[in-house]
C-alpha cells in the first residue's frame, strides 16, 4: 500500500508556488515565457481528477497552453526536479490498449506507459498522495486486464530455454514478473538514480503489492540470495507456470550443475527417482556452492523454496482430494441401505489405506462392528441414516436365505439405540427372535417344531444372546491372533527383502566410492586460509580414526562426530569427507551387522600404509579361528570377513 507520508510525494505550497512561477514568467530575459500558463493548465486538470481520473501529459499541455513542446518539457523538468520541494509532481500510469498489433508474449504490446503531471490543490496538504494512489489503481486495472485477456504464456519448453539463458548470463532476475512490469514503468524523465528510485517507491512497489493481494502475482522471499534483485521474487500466479518454472529449475540443476559437480568428483551417480523428490539432493548441492557460482547458487536456493511451496500445495490438494473421497464414500454408504463389509470398499479402485481407513472410521455418522466365526474375521460399517433400511435388508435376507449374519451384526452395533420410532424397533426384535430359534436346546427346538410353534419366548432371549456373545468373543480373539501372526510374517518377509536390497546397494556404493577415492584426487580450491583450515580439519579426523584403530575400536561417522564435539553437523561432515577425503580416508561396511554397525567403518590411508600388513595378518587369523570354532562368534566372524575383503582389495592399490 502507498504510504501517504512518503517524502517523495511532497510538493511546494500552492500559494507560494503561484507567486514563484509568476515571477519566473515575468523575468526580463523571457527564458520562462509561458511557464505560468503551463502551471495553470496542469492545475486545471488536477482539479478535475476526482471526476475523470485523468492527468495531463506533455501533448495535452501543449494543446491547452499553446506553448511549444520543447519549452513545455524544459518547464516541467525545472518545476519537477530543480525546485525543492518540487512545484509540480511527475507521475506515471500504465494504460491498457487491447487492439494494438504486435507480439502477444510481450507486455509492451498492450500496456503503454504514460508520464503525467499534477499540481496538488490546497486541500491536498502539500502532497501528491491522492493522485499517485488513483494512478496506481488505474495501472493495476490495466495490468489485470492484460493478464486476463491478452497475456500469452510461452509454454514449458520455452520456459526451460529462457531460464537456462538467464542463469548462464547471471541475470535470473530478468525472468521475474517484477522485472517485466518494472520495465513498463521506465520513464524518460528519470535521469538520475534518486529519480528512478522515487518512481519505484511511488508506483512499482505499491502496484506489485496490490497485484499479489489480487492473486495476479505470486511472491516469495529468498533471503539467502547474494544480490538484492534476487531476494524478492514475483512470478505470475498461474499453477501451471509455477510448476513449469520449478521443473525448469530442476532441469537446469540436473543437466548443468549436477554434471559439473560430478566431474569435480564431489558427487556420485544419481538415479532418475532422486529428481522426483530432489530436496535432499538440492541441499547437498547447495553445500558445495558459494557466491562465486552467481545465479546458479541463486537458482538452487529458489528451487528449494519452490519445492517447499509445491510440496505444501500438493499436501493441501491431497487433503482436499481425501476429504472429497470421504464425502463420496459416506454418500455411498448412506445410499447403500444395508451393512457394508469394510474390506470390500475401494477408493479409486484401490483398497483403503490405513490412513484413509482411520479418517473414515472417525466419522460420527458411522456405526462399526467386528464379527467372526471359526473361519473368518470381518468388519462391518453402517451409516446411521439408513438403519431402518438395514433392518429391512436383514429381514429379507433371513426370510429368503435363512441367513442371520446381518441380524447378528446389527445386534452388535446396537442399532435400536438409534431408532426414534417404535415400529422399526419391534420389527428388528421380531426377526431377531425368529433368528434365535436355531440356538434353542435340541429337544426344546424339536418339540416346538412338532407342535408348529417355531418361536422363542422373551425370557429365553437374554440367555441365548449371552451365549452367542461369549462365542463371538472367543472367535474374535482367535481370528485376530491368526490375522496378527499373518501380518507379522508379511512384515518380516518385507523387511528381509528390503534389507537384502539395502546391503547390495550399500556394497555397490562403497565399492564405487573406494574406487573413485583411489583413482582421483579431490578438488581443493580456495583461499590459502580456507585450504589451511581444510587441512587442519582433515588432520584432526585422521588422528581420531588412527587412535580409534589403535584401541581396537571400529570408528564410523557417528564416532567421529562425537569426538569432534559439535564442530560439524552430520550433514556437513558427510559433505566434507566426500569433497576433501580423497585418498586420505577409506570406508567399508560390516556385513550382516546392520543393527550394531549401521554406517560404514572409516580408516585412514596413512594408517593402512603403516599397519595394513599387520592388520591383514591379524584379521586373517581371526577369520580362520572363528571358522574353525565349534560355536563361532557371528559378530566377530562378520567383522573379520568384511575387513579381510576390504584389505585384500585396497592394500595392493596403496603406494608405499
Amino acid at each position: 500500500m502507498l504510504d501517504p507520508n512518503l517524502p517523495e510525494l511532497r510538493v511546494f505550497d500552492y500559494t507560494a508556488c503561484l507567486q514563484k512561477v509568476q515571477a519566473m514568467d515575468s523575468r526580463g530575459d523571457f527564458s520562462f515565457k509561458g511557464i505560468y500558463k503551463v502551471l495553470l493548465v496542469i492545475f486545471e486538470w488536477t482539479d478535475k481528477f476526482l471526476q475523470n481520473k485523468v492527468l495531463p501529459n506533455t501533448e495535452q499541455i501543449e494543446r491547452d497552453s499553446s506553448v511549444d513542446r520543447d519549452r513545455i518539457e524544459a518547464y516541467v523538468n525545472d518545476l519537477c526536479f530543480k525546485q525543492n520541494p518540487p512545484i509540480l509532481k511527475k507521475l506515471n500510469v500504465l494504460e491498457f490498449h487491447p487492439n494494438e498489433p504486435g507480439d502477444p508474449e510481450n507486455a509492451r504490446t498492450y500496456l503503454k506507459h504514460n508520464t503525467v503531471f499534477a499540481r496538488p490543490t490546497t486541500a491536498d496538504g502539500g502532497t501528491a498522495f491522492r493522485y499517485a494512489l488513483g494512478l496506481n489503481e488505474h495501472s493495476v486495472v490495466a495490468i489485470k486486464s492484460w493478464f486476463e485477456e491478452k497475456r500469452k504464456y510461452s509454454g514449458k519448453e520455452k520456459m526451460k530455454k529462457v531460464i537456462k539463458a538467464a542463469v548462464d548470463a547471471n541475470r535470473l532476475f530478468d525472468t521475474y514478473a517484477a522485472t517485466e512490469i518494472g520495465n513498463l514503468f521506465q520513464c524518460p524523465y528519470d535521469k538520475t538514480k534518486p529519480q528512478k528510485d522515487a518512481t519505484i517507491v511511488i508506483h512499482l512497489k505499491p502496484v506489485l503489492k496490490q497485484l499479489v493481494d489480487d492473486k495476479i502475482l505470486f511472491f516469495f522471499r529468498n533471503d539467502a540470495a547474494s544480490r538484492p534483485g534476487n531476494k524478492s521474487v514475483f512470478i505470475y500466479n498461474k499453477p501451471n507456470e509455477i510448476a513449469d518454472r520449478y521443473d525448469a529449475y530442476v532441469d537446469y540443476v540436473k543437466n548443468t550443475i549436477y554434471p559439473a559437480l560430478q566431474k569435480l568428483g564431489v558427487m556420485g551417480n544419481l538415479s532418475e527417482e532422486v529428481w522426483n523428490s530432489p530436496r535432499a539432493t538440492l541441499t547437498e548441492i547447495l553445500g558445495y556452492m558459494n557466491d562465486s557460482y552467481g545465479d546458479q547458487k541463486t537458482l538452487i536456493e529458489e528451487t528449494l523454496v519452490l519445492n517447499e511451496i509445491i510440496e505444501k500445495d500438493r499436501e493441501k490438494e491431497e487433503k482436499q482430494k481425501r476429504k472429497q473421497q470421504v464425502e463420496d464414500l459416506m454418500l455411498f454408504l448412506e445410499q447403500a441401505g444395508r451393512i457394508v463389509e469394510l474390506n470390500q470398499l475401494r477408493v479409486s479402485g484401490e483398497p483403503l489405506s490405513d490412513e484413509f481407513r482411520a479418517i473414515l472410521m472417525s466419522q460420527n455418522d458411522l456405526l462399526y462392528a467386528e464379527y467372526a466365526d471359526r473361519k473368518i474375521y470381518n468388519e462391518f460399517i453402517l451409516h446411521k441414516g439408513c438403519v431402518q433400511q438395514a433392518i429391512e435388508s436383514a429381514k429379507r435376507s433371513f426370510a429368503t436365505k435363512r441367513n442371520d449374519l446381518e441380524i447378528r451384526v446389527l445386534n452388535v452395533m446396537n442399532v435400536t439405540v438409534h431408532l426414534m420410532e417404535e415400529g422399526p424397533k419391534r420389527i428388528f426384535e421380531e426377526i431377531e427372535a425368529q433368528s434365535l430359534f436355531q440356538f434353542l436346546p435340541f429337544l426344546t427346538k424339536l418339540w416346538r417344531m412338532m407342535i408348529g410353534s417355531n418361536t422363542v419366548h422373551k425370557h429365553e432371549i437374554p440367555a441365548i444372546k449371552a451365549r452367542l456373545q461369549q462365542q463371538l468373543n472367543k472367535d474374535l480373539v482367535a481370528q485376530k491372533n491368526i490375522k496378527i501372526a499373518q501380518e507379522k510374517e508379511r512384515i518380516v518377509r518385507a523387511r528381509l527383502k528390503e534389507k537384502e536390497v539395502q546391503e547390495k546397494e550399500g556394497e555397490k556404493q562403497t565399492k564405487s566410492s573406494s574406487d573413485n577415492d583411489s583413482d582421483s584426487e579431490p578438488v581443493k580450491q580456495g583461499t590459502p586460509e580456507e585450504e589451511k583450515k581444510w587441512k587442519e580439519s582433515m588432520e584432526s579426523i585422521v588422528r581420531i580414526l588412527d587412535e580409534a584403530w589403535d584401541f581396537g575400536i571400529y570408528p564410523d561417522r557417528e564416532y567421529v562426530l562425537t569426538k569432534l564435539s559439535g564442530a560439524y553437523t552430520e550433514e556437513n561432515l558427510i559433505f566434507f569427507l566426500k569433497k576433501f577425503g580423497g585418498k586420505e580416508i577409506y570406508s567399508f561396511p560390516v556385513r550382516n551387522q546392520r543393527e550394531k554397525f549401521p554406517w560404514p567403518i572409516l580408516v585412514s590411508a596413512s594408517y593402512l600404509k603403516r599397519q595394513g600388513k599387520r592388520l591383514l595378518e591379524k584379521v586373517s587369523e581371526e577369520s580362520n579361528r572363528q571358522r574353525n570354532e565349534k560355536f563361532p562368534n557371528q559378530e566377530k566372524f562378520d567383522i573379520a570377513e568384511s575387513l579381510l575383503e576390504f584389505l585384500n582389495r585396497i592394500l595392493p592399490r596403496l603406494k608405499p
